[in-house]
């Protein structure tokens, strides 16, 4: 099998083509990761194989090159990607009378939620939306939309939407070698909901290959694009969608955040994690274009970092998801000094420490301050609990359980729930937390009544106050700017066609139960030969004007200088006081 940067092939049998590769017991499968079908490392990880089995498949650290492996007892085994954990394989082994054996609730436990002891291999193989490698696969199992379910807020939003459509494919979008390549940006206009513009990589030279998350300059004329399958960052113009520069940063580079420090010599320079590597590194933007300054580890040996943030207001420290440190999926959450690099404090998963033992695969970060204290939330994929720290004292404070098996339980690990919580950023106002879940299946749970869900948390209790249905495959949130006051936060789902559109407090009481989706936005534009994928893939989202504290002031700061475009300056001029200057009352 040959591992992909194929949206819903990503482990390809080179037998038939697809992500099943059909075996007898004691065969052999070779995984191969290598510049014929990716352009980045990968992990090989089993996560699900028969109960009897002694097979045991991982890495403590991304690989290039080949891993093999023989299967000893028949079944369904499932295989993914620690670096890109929706990544799956699945190898079906049989028996001696030629059948494979019913997946069982021993090795797999979400059945056993299900109310059954076992199910039949391809009635669970035909509910897993990550295994999809046909437009009529994806069209069955992925949440595609048609115009008669776009839903237009009654209330704008402030200035533009920009999306990773990270599966969409486009013709002739190639790497370096030649090989097709995925990914689109769609961007919205946010006072209309209406697609403006959408913007391949068919001038990057090569370099866009599934691109994944996005952060702009202060100026706002610039966004900077990360390539998660690939090795690039982009630089965009923004008002022209013209893809400027592009450079080599290190293996699966993820998030972007620039530091914001006031008065510091390294406010604007950006911050980007490197997924498959064990560090980040600092990219200048200068006279020159862009350049690699610094790099620094984000803990002690293997890392793996992925979706960080930077205290908001000073952006003095960062804090980092480490997704794995060694085999297995035990991981941990640094904080480091944004100037330095110096790790300031690493929290590492021990199964003996209550506070620390769901530090499993952490994906993403969002930080606020409540009451002067800068707080830190990190969502960890596979324990799926939400990691609450108090960034000052350096203190983990709780765990929030987000994730929720078919009857209704939390508390449950990703064999309960086949569900993944991934980003969860704390909104411009600082009042409340959207996570983004990620369901693996097509099967509904009981608290949201629907696959994939948001759950949002109210930042001075911790508690969640509202769980919100979404699109299949829930991936991003971030937060912008309502017209009038307050914030929406947007919500991207990778195996939907779709923008959710939430608002956490519609009666602006300063409470979140009454938090509703108030918004469905269509992302198909009509792009030739993207098929069924237009406007799917969505994974990083980032609304413009950036409104976070730290972020939005020196926007507003350059209004009225002649530096800004006149697009810009109509943006600054439609928000509030408050969303201009949103800082803690404590801070």
């Amino acid at each position: 099998m040959n591992l992909t940067d194929d949206p819903g092939n990503w482990f390809k049998s080179r037998n038939n083509g697809t992500p099943v590769s059909i075996i007898k017991r004691g065969e052999r499968v070779d995984f191969k990761i290598d510049g014929c079908c990716t352009n980045t490392r990968h992990t090989v990880t089993l996560l699900i194989k028969p109960r009897n089995s002694k097979l045991i498949v991982d890495q403590d650290q991304s690989k290039s090159g080949t891993i093999s492996a023989t299967f000893d007892v028949p079944g369904v085994y499932v295989f993914i990607c620690k670096v890109h954990p929706y990544m799956t394989g699945i190898v079906a082994v049989k028996d001696a009378n030629g059948n494979i054996p019913d997946v069982t609730a021993d090795s797999l436990p979400f059945i056993g939620h299900l109310g059954a002891a076992s199910l039949p291999a391809n009635t669970v193989l035909s509910v897993l939306r990550p295994v999809a490698p046909t437009d009529t696969d994806k069209a069955a199992k992925w949440d595609i939309r048609k115009s008669t379910d776009q839903i237009i807020p009654k209330t704008p939003g402030v200035g533009e939407i920009w999306i990773n459509t990270q599966f969409e494919r486009v013709a002739k979008q190639r790497d370096e070698k030649g090989t097709p390549k995925p990914g689109t940006i769609t961007v919205v206009d946010a006072k209309t909901f209406a697609v403006e513009r959408e913007i391949n990589g068919l001038t990057a030279g090569g370099k866009w290959n599934n691109p994944h998350n996005m952060w702009a300059n202060f100026t706002l004329d610039t966004v900077y694009n990360t390539n998660w399958f690939g090795t690039w960052i982009n630089k965009i113009d923004r008002q022209t969608g013209k893809i400027l520069q592009s450079i080599d940063v290190g293996e699966a580079p993820t998030h972007i955040v620039t530091i914001p420090t006031p008065g510091s010599s390294e406010r604007g320079i950006l911050t980007v994690p490197l997924s498959a590597e064990n560090n980040f590194v600092k990219v200048e933007d200068g006279v020159d274009g862009l350049k690699i300054i610094d790099e620094e580890p984000t803990g002690e040996g293997r890392n793996h970092p992925h979706g960080h943030w930077l205290t908001c207001g000073r952006g003095d420290r960062m804090v980092v998801p480490n997704v794995f440190k060694g085999m297995g999926v035990a991981g941990s959450i640094s904080i480091l000094d944004a100037f330095t690099g110096n790790v300031l404090k690493e929290f590492v998963q021990d199964s003996d420490d209550p506070l620390r033992s769901v530090i499993q695969m952490p994906l993403a970060v969002g930080e606020c301050h409540v009451n002067g204290i800068s707080k830190a939330y990190v969502a960890n994929a596979v324990s799926g609990y939400v990691t609450v720290i108090d960034v000052d004292a350096m203190q983990i404070l709780k765990n929030i359980p987000v994730t929720v098996t078919p009857d209704g339980q939390t508390g449950k690990d990703i064999l309960h729930t086949l569900q993944v919580p991934i980003q969860t950023p704390v909104s411009s106002g600082e009042r409340f937390v959207a996570t983004a879940i990620l369901s693996l299946t097509t099967v509904p749970n009981a608290k949201s009544n629907s696959t994939d869900y948001v759950v949002i948390i109210d930042t001075a209790t911790d508690e969640i106050v509202a769980y919100l249905p979404t699109p299949g495959g829930t991936h991003g949130v971030n937060w912008g700017a309502k017209l009038g006051g307050g914030y929406y936060a947007y919500v991207t789902s990778q195996f939907a066609n779709v923008l959710a559109i939430i608002d956490p407090d519609p009666n602006n009481d300063g409470k979140g139960p009454d938090a509703a989706v108030v918004g469905t936005i269509l992302l198909t534009n009509g792009s030739k030969d993207a098929g069924v994928t237009d406007g799917t893939g969505g994974q990083g989202i980032k609304p413009l004007p950036i409104t976070h504290d730290g972020w939005i002031q020196p926007t507003v700061e350059l209004a009225g200088t002649g530096v800004l475009s006149a697009e810009v300056e109509n943006w600054i001029s439609q928000l509030t006081p408050q969303q201009k200057n949103p800082v803690d009352s404590g801070h």
